[in-house]
């Protein structure tokens, strides 16, 4: 029995994007903005941890009810989760292009402020966090061999604890998000023992 060495190849790729809520329970037409970091091993799947946060994260007339007379309540939100990518990448006349598919899971961590417009009245800060899970797809373009362009639609669902009191927003809610953003990768290559007879 001889030994081998079997390159394995990976990719570590950096994205920064801003995005909109296009449809569903949260504010559309509100800019949010991301960061993701995803380590892919050779070509064909992924691992990816996003961050984003989206300021006035909730529609207005959705939450009036939930706060008390001369009380303005804003929303912001920090949304995080870990995926799995799994990209296709075809090269050609027209550059490299790769189409791909992602779900995971991660949480919605939501910030209720309420601002006083009367003397007697009190503002307050509420807080919830929120499990939820998302699935998408997209695209990278790239530019150079470092740098390309990302598009991003997915779908994200949160649950919310409905028996909690404290929850400012009552029920479940989803949305749909497309983002847009640069994406930096950078290719690793190490050496694998292989063994045949």
């Amino acid at each position: 029995r001889s030994a081998g060495v079997a390159p394995a190849h990976a990719q570590v790729a950096a994205s920064l994007y801003i995005d909109n809520d296009v449809a569903g329970d949260v504010q559309n037409g509100r800019l949010g903005a991301g960061v993701s970091v995803g380590y892919y091993l050779d070509g064909r799947i992924g691992l990816e941890l996003d961050g984003e946060l989206h300021g006035h994260f909730f529609r207005d007339e959705d939450i009036a009810s939930r706060q008390p007379a001369n009380v303005d309540l804003n929303s912001d939100a920090a949304l995080a989760s870990g995926n799995l990518v799994v990209p296709y990448c075809l090269r050609g006349a027209a550059g490299t292009w790769c189409p791909y598919a992602t779900a995971g899971a991660g949480v919605v961590y939501e910030i209720f402020t309420g601002i006083a417009h009367a003397p007697d009245v009190t503002g307050f800060k509420h807080h919830a966090l929120d499990p939820a899970i998302n699935a998408g797809i997209g695209v990278t373009h790239a530019l150079t061999r470092w740098i390309g362009l990302r598009v991003d639609a997915r779908y994200i669902r949160a649950f919310v604890d409905e028996s909690s009191a404290g929850n400012t927003y009552p029920t479940d809610f989803g949305d749909w998000r497309i983002s847009v953003g640069v994406t930096r990768s950078e290719e690793h290559t190490s050496e694998l023992q292989s063994h045949h007879d």
